[in-house]
């Protein structure tokens, strides 16, 4: 809390405070100055008094030696007798060595000095004379401002042995007077500085401010305008030309990065129909242009090869070597497809491990067979990811329009039922799509039937990564993660049942149960102790879509008793465009609540940026394909950089997702982002092993390494 003094000061104009700072140093110095000044001159005063009083003291002691060794009062009275010609002594005493006041001279006024031989009293010992004597040797040549007079004793000797002691008193004025004087000439002196150092302090404020106040006119314009190629001209080469210098480079870059920016978010909308990562078409642009392909191919009578493309064993890579291998992987996946087709063809990336490719002009089935022979043995050689060489193998399904299918939902199903039966002929192979092939689907419907006895069952169980802020290292949230532990397949991620979980409608209910599990340990890890943390949920486009999906949340919160505050719900791009006055409404309403409201994978759909203002939305997750690349891609780092300003100009938190190494997390701070998740901080752990991420021993920023040593653990 600042002082009234210090807030005055901090709103004076800078020039005041210039005049302020260097008056202040000038008048520190001159009182320093004079201080030494009369110091020392008083210094030299009292000593020369000081020698005055002793050389006296010593004559007195010669001239009345034999006086007092012979018992002559009288000739030692006329010794100190002739000290009246001299104004400033105000008394003299001559004391023998055993205590006795043989002789003293006092002068008109004395008395009125108080001295320590007048005010014994009558009748005093030689013992008290003695002790006065020493009082008065004791307090000799100290300081005379207070007493009025200074000391001097001085023993008196004859032929070397003491015979008695000189005492005396002299008035001070002088000595005050002289330093009166000399006080004066240095207040003088002061005065004069001080008037110098006035107006020499307002020509150097002036020279100083001048050009800052330029400065600052030029940045309210710059401000006003938004005119980023104004300059200033730079007055000097010291600091101020330096600060100017400086000012110009600013403008310069952030006149350049505007126009980066503007071209990248002009590349932003553009991603609402390529994949991120592998910059191939995404989902919405491959349905739109197979459905021209397939318009095009009706109306001349040609055939189009609808071939799809399911990496194998990809969730081993992930869970062995890490996202970031996987992600290079999908990276040489889809280049390597790239180089098989036509021009006129088209390959796409649909989500996860699964490539499309649609080819036109297919004269027979053997044509598609033999495209499809090309794409297996693309997968033949090793795949260097930088000191990682990975051999993987390739599942493909192909289908034919119009022999197999008319839409492009029915050909999609089709080859998908086609690279399913070739997973079960041992996968590396194609298959092509025969109607016979629908009783090989019968496995995915076991799978469907212990999907629902799973749920009946409580085959799920639950797993937790925490996301951190970048700045405290705090654990912020964790987010829920659903895993099936199959009785016979042993631990499923979601990717092997989500999406049946979705066509079947057995996804609300398992949504419920993840929903009502994460906020029953969100509550229990309160009761243990924890402090609060909000568990944030994933709900998928199918439940979101529900009338009664803000019901079913409150029924959860009132089963759990938790706070809505600690709840957090992520829905997809996807879904927050399917319906948007449905999907506004109730996301208002729900975070009217207190409930958190999150855009997972933010960058990997298609919303359009100028409708997400529209919705009540706390935090974008920025999707982990742009950090992959960020450190190695100034194409995805201005898109992160995009993506940050746009967040942080709407107030939304900004979190993102897949951050592996330290330099992806000091690039994010350094840019702003709000949170982190990923495998630098953990993997997705089970309660348990989360719980410990919420002490304060186990926060990242204060090392690093313990957050990622945390993740590899995990």
């Amino acid at each position: 809390m600042s002082r009234p003094g210090e807030h005055f000061i901090r709103n004076l104009p800078l020039q005041r405070k210039l005049m302020l700072i260097i008056m202040l140093c000038c008048t520190a110095t001159l009182i320093l100055a004079s201080l030494f000044f009369v110091a020392r001159e008083a210094k030299v005063l009292y000593r020369a008094q000081e020698e005055d009083l002793v050389s006296i003291a010593e004559v007195i002691g010669e001239n009345s030696a034999s006086a007092v060794v012979f018992n002559d009062p009288k000739s030692a009275e006329d010794t100190v007798r002739p000290l009246a010609a001299k104004s400033s002594i105000l008394a003299a005493y001559i004391i023998t060595k055993d205590g006795r006041l043989f002789a003293r001279y006092l002068a008109p006024g004395a008395a009125r000095a108080k001295l320590p031989l007048e005010l014994l009293p009558e009748g005093a010992t030689p013992a008290d004379i003695t002790r006065a004597v020493r009082q008065v040797q004791d307090d000799a040549y100290r300081s005379s401002f207070s007493s009025g007079y200074a000391s001097a004793v001085k023993t008196i000797y004859l032929d070397g042995e003491p015979v008695g002691t000189v005492v005396l008193h002299a008035n001070a004025s002088g000595f005050l007077r002289n330093l009166g004087w000399t006080l004066l000439a240095a207040f003088l002196f002061m005065g004069a500085a001080f008037v110098a150092a006035y107006l020499f302090s307002a020509r150097l404020q002036q020279m100083v401010s001048s050009p800052l106040l330029e400065l600052l006119a030029t940045m309210k314009e710059v401000s006003a305008s938004k005119n980023f190629s104004l300059r200033v001209q730079k007055p000097s080469n010291d600091e101020i030309g330096l600060l100017y210098d400086g000012f110009n480079e600013m403008l310069c870059e952030i006149e350049e990065r505007n126009q980066i920016l503007r071209q990248r978010q002009a590349h932003l909308q553009q991603l609402a129909h390529y994949d991120p990562l592998t910059r191939l078409p995404n989902r919405t642009l491959f349905y739109d242009r197979l459905s021209q392909a397939l318009s095009l191919a009706g109306r001349a009578r040609e055939a189009v090869a609808v071939i799809f493309i399911d990496l194998d064993h990809f969730k081993d890579i992930n869970d062995t070597l890490g996202h970031r291998i996987g992600d290079l992987l999908l990276i040489e996946v889809a280049s390597r497809l790239s180089t098989v087709v036509r021009s006129c063809d088209t390959v796409a990336r649909l989500g996860g491990d699964e490539f499309t490719v649609f080819c036109q002009n297919i004269a027979t089935p053997e044509n598609a067979a033999l495209v499809a022979q090309k794409l297996v043995a693309l997968f033949a050689d090793t795949f260097r990811l930088g000191e990682s060489e990975i051999h993987v193998t390739a599942s493909i399904g192909v289908t034919l329009f119009p022999y197999d299918g008319k839409t492009v939902d029915e050909l999609l199903m089709n080859a998908d039922i086609a690279m399913y039966h070739a997973k079960g002929a041992g996968k590396n192979v194609y298959a092509l799509f025969e109607k016979r092939m629908n009783e090989h689907a019968s496995e995915r419907v076991t799978l469907l039937t212990d999907l629902r006895q799973a749920v009946v069952q409580g085959e799920f169980v639950l797993h937790y990564q925490p996301k951190v802020d970048v700045l405290t290292g705090k654990v912020t949230s964790v987010e829920a993660l659903v895993r099936w532990m199959h009785p016979r397949l042993g631990l499923l991620g979601p990717d092997r049942f989500i999406r049946l979980a979705e066509e079947s409608g057995l996804i609300a209910e398992l949504t419920d149960w993840v929903m009502r599990t994460a906020c029953r340990q969100a509550k229990d890890w309160q009761e243990a102790g924890h402090p609060p943390v909000r568990v944030a949920v994933n709900l998928s486009p199918f439940h979101f879509q529900r009338q009664d999906v803000k019901e079913a949340i409150l029924a959860v919160l009132a089963t759990t008793e938790l706070d809505p505050t600690l709840l957090e719900i992520e829905i997809t791009e996807g879904a927050l465009m399917q319906n948007d006055e449905y999907t506004c409404r109730v996301l208002g309403e729900l975070r009217g609540m207190g409930i958190t409201v999150s855009v997972d994978d933010f960058g990997t759909g298609y919303s359009s940026l100028s409708y997400l203002h529209r919705f009540p939305i706390n935090t974008l997750k920025i999707d982990r394909t742009f950090i992959l690349n960020m450190m190695k891609s100034t194409e995805d780092q201005a898109i992160v950089t995009a993506i940050i300003a746009m967040a942080k100009s709407l107030n939304m938190q900004i979190v993102a997702e897949g951050v592996e190494t330290v330099e992806q997390l000091e690039a994010l701070k350094d840019q702003g982002c709000h949170e982190i998740q990923g495998f630098l901080i953990s993997r997705p752990v089970n309660a348990e092993k989360v719980a410990r991420f919420f002490t304060d021993e186990d926060r990242l920023m204060q090392d690093r390494r313990t957050g990622i040593q945390a993740g590899d653990a995990a």
